[in-house]
Parts: C-alpha cells; sequence; structure tokens
C-alpha cells in the first residue's frame, strides 16, 4: 500500500490521530478494481471524489495528480492479476491507496445472489449519502446484519419501503419490461450505475413503491468492484423466475466489453 506516496507493508502504514479523517470520519474514498493493472474509468472515480470534496468544503487534498500517481505505483507494486483498489483522501491532507488480490465471490455473476432488505434505513433527503464519505458505519452496520442471516447484501428501502440502494451497490429493477432506478437523490452516484446506463440506453429513474418492486422480474447489483450482481431471492423469495434473468445477462456482457477495451 501507499501512504503520502510510500510505499509501505500495511502494518507500518499509519494515521495522525489528529488526522480529521480518524477523529471525525472526514474525508473520501473510492473503491475500484484492477484488471492487468488497468483500472476502468479511474478518471470518473476521481471525478466523483472532487466533486464530492468541493461540496463537503474538505480542504487541502491530495491533488489529482498525486492519487494517479499512487495507484498506478501501488497497484504495478502488487503481482496479482486482479485487485481491490481503495483511495482514502482526507483533509490533512493524507492519501491512503490499498491494492490486494481480488477474487469476485465465486458463482455470484453466474448464479445470482440473495439480499435482504431494511425498511427505515435510506432517506432519499439524506444527500450526505451522495458522497463516498470515511462516515460509513450505517452501510457496515446493514452489512453486516445481512451476511449474519446468509445474505449478500442489504436493500435499504425508506420508511415506506420504497427502494433507494444497497449496503454496498446501486441497484437495478426490470418492471414492465422496463430497467429502473433510483433518482441520485440519497445515494450514491455510482461510476459503475453510470456505466449500465449507458449499456441499456434507455433507464427510468424512479422511486417505485414496495408492490411495484416486489414484483419486478429481474434485480441487479452494481458496484465497481463486484461488477453487476443478479438478485435472484430477496427476504427468501424468488425474485422473478429466481434465476438471472436476459437482462441481467446482457448488462453483464455490455460492461464485460466496456472493461476489457479499457485493459488492451
Amino acid at each position: 500500500m501507499s501512504v503520502n506516496g510510500e510505499l509501505v507493508p500495511p502494518e507500518r502504514a499509519t494515521m495522525s490521530v489528529l488526522d480529521p479523517g480518524a477523529r471525525w470520519g472526514e474525508g473520501l474514498f473510492e473503491s475500484m478494481r484492477a484488471r492487468g493493472g488497468a483500472i476502468f474509468r479511474l478518471e470518473r472515480h476521481l471525478d466523483r471524489l472532487e466533486h464530492s470534496a468541493a461540496a463537503l468544503g474538505l480542504a487541502p487534498l491530495p491533488t489529482r495528480d498525486e492519487i494517479v500517481d499512487a495507484v498506478r505505483r501501488t497497484v504495478a507494486a502488487n503481482p496479482a492479476e486482479s485487485q481491490r483498489v481503495r483511495v482514502t483522501v482526507t483533509p490533512h491532507p493524507t492519501l491512503v491507496v490499498e491494492a490486494d488480490a481480488y477474487d469476485p465471490p465465486a458463482g455470484a455473476a453466474e448464479s445470482g445472489i440473495a439480499v435482504v432488505s431494511v425498511r427505515g434505513a435510506w432517506s432519499p433527503a439524506r444527500r450526505i449519502a451522495e458522497h463516498k464519505t470515511l462516515s460509513y458505519a450505517t452501510y457496515r452496520l446493514h452489512q453486516r446484519g445481512a451476511e449474519a442471516v446468509g445474505a449478500a447484501q442489504a436493500l435499504l428501502l425508506d420508511d415506506a419501503g420504497r427502494l433507494g440502494e444497497a449496503s454496498m451497490a446501486n441497484v437495478f429493477v426490470v418492471v414492465g419490461g422496463e430497467l429502473v432506478t433510483a433518482p441520485v437523490a440519497g445515494l450514491l452516484p455510482g461510476v459503475t450505475r453510470e456505466a449500465v446506463m449507458e449499456i441499456a440506453g434507455a433507464v427510468r429513474e424512479a422511486l417505485l413503491e414496495e408492490s411495484e418492486w416486489r414484483a419486478a422480474d429481474e434485480m441487479v447489483l452494481t458496484n465497481a468492484v463486484q461488477g453487476i450482481l443478479p438478485v435472484v431471492s430477496c427476504d427468501g423469495r424468488p425474485v422473478g423466475a429466481g434465476t438471472p434473468g436476459p437482462t441481467a445477462r446482457r448488462l453483464q456482457a455490455g460492461y464485460a466489453a466496456m472493461v476489457a477495451g479499457v485493459a488492451r
């Protein structure tokens, strides 16, 4: 990993207790995946980071050139073909880049995953959730809860049961032949979400009532590390036919082609 431009083993990595990232959770992070040394839409991740920094008044931060250089050197220092990469910045300024060997969960993309829903865990009015801050305890709480019952992730609902995002991903559903996702209000504008909308072409952004999204023919979760994951069950009940559907397969193929184009 890299700390402020210096490659160090994880056991030697340190952060000052006076750093606002450690003291207040004031900072931002981006999670990405490197394949063969290439990161899909790295610049888009950094655009989002800079937008959030400006919106939240976080300064001074490391420069984009410093971040890109640290990412490239950290990824190059790790021999793994597939890596999970995390960039953390705080207004100390502090820059931490982690790159670890990563293998996707076996069979998740092919066979699909199970999720559980959590009512009252999300609100479109919570605008801070549109930024990937270090204050991540709420998401970790819901993720641990999902894993405790054998699910891969938690779906976060508002008090009325409307679908927002997941504990580690954005969510798309197929309803009445349309691909639908919640608008960016109180949820993260995912880089993979953006790519999926480009692949799909026609996507409706809407808050779906509980009766609508539970009747979906398909559901997929999207994030930059795991890609596109079909959801085959929610709260112990099948989603659609209970198997990955044609829309999920089309999105997976389109996303794989996009990523391959970057890796060449």
